[in-house]
């Protein structure tokens, strides 16, 4: 699994990284969240952070996803 793209992709929602560490809980630091962020970390992800990591990437892509009507093309 890309946690990286993962983390990406919730932090492109607005959300820090201290908040989404914060979100992941079991003592998951702002730092955790920079080394998955940046590759420092590869896919070297525990369990419990990887699952919290999943479970909050699903969340806020579903909140991302509000259907947008556009007007159709000209």
């Amino acid at each position: 699994m890309d946690f990286q793209k993962i983390v990406a992709d919730i932090l492109e929602t607005g959300m820090t990284q201290t908040e989404l560490a914060r979100r992941c809980g079991n003592g998951t630091t702002q730092g955790h969240i920079s080394a998955i962020y940046t590759g420092r970390r590869g896919d070297k992800v525990g369990y419990q952070l990887g699952d919290a990591l999943v479970k909050i990437h699903r969340r806020a892509m579903r909140k991302k996803s509000v259907v947008r009507i556009e007007p159709a093309g000209e």
